[in-house]
């Protein structure tokens, strides 16, 4: 009876011991989910923070020249980025030469909608533009004097004045050249950083004041 009474103290205790074991891994359990859900609200937290509040940055090659673009939200745009687009716009359609020509216009037909760039495309070889650099080695830069930008209104109206000049034969010839369009804006990509497409985009007569 004595040893009855013993196996079954022991097999009490023993089974109590289970349950506080298992009791002790549920409670291990639990503080460890917790403390994992708490670490990644935490991490996800201050990474919706940093990437809020944090600019993002691409870089852009204009020519020779490579430099930053910051990218604020997609519904917003400053004027450094609607002047950062027009100069790129104006470097990439009217500073040129027989080599790089068809190069420079695929880079920057991106910065238009699809009609307009036609419309350019077809006025250059109208114009035979790409032939006459063959034909008499030649090469063109430009010098912007003035850019217009109205933002209070969207799409943005731009007025764009610049001179070009086309080098030949050791001369030198000079043409004003004058443009009003609009920018929308656009989904950012790494095609067009700006976030802006030029439309509407028609030539003005620009005669500089001597």
């Amino acid at each position: 009876m004595i040893a009855k009474t013993q196996t079954a103290i022991r097999h009490f205790f023993a089974v109590n011991d289970v349950n506080k074991y298992i009791d002790r891994l549920f409670n291990l359990l639990k503080a460890s989910m917790f403390l994992l859900l708490l670490s990644n609200i935490l991490w996800g937290t201050l990474f919706w923070d940093a990437t809020k509040n944090s600019d993002q940055k691409v870089f852009v090659r204009s020519g020779k020249e490579m430099f930053a673009a910051l990218l604020a939200d997609n519904d917003t745009r400053n004027i450094g980025q609607v002047r950062g687009l027009i100069n790129t716009f104006a470097k990439l359609f009217f500073e040129s030469d027989a080599k790089s020509f068809s190069e420079r216009l695929n880079e920057g037909f991106w910065l238009l909608n699809k009609q307009d760039a036609q419309a350019i495309y077809k006025n250059f070889i109208d114009e035979k533009v790409q032939e006459n650099y063959t034909k008499f080695n030649a090469y063109s830069k430009i010098k912007i004097d003035s850019m217009g930008v109205d933002m209070s209104v969207v799409p943005y109206k731009c007025t764009l004045l610049f001179k070009q000049a086309i080098y030949f034969n050791e001369q030198e010839k000079i043409s004003n050249v004058g443009a009003i369009f609009e920018l929308q804006p656009v989904p950012y990509s790494e095609k067009n950083p700006y976030g802006l497409q030029i439309q509407n985009f028609n030539y003005i007569e620009y005669k500089p004041k001597l």
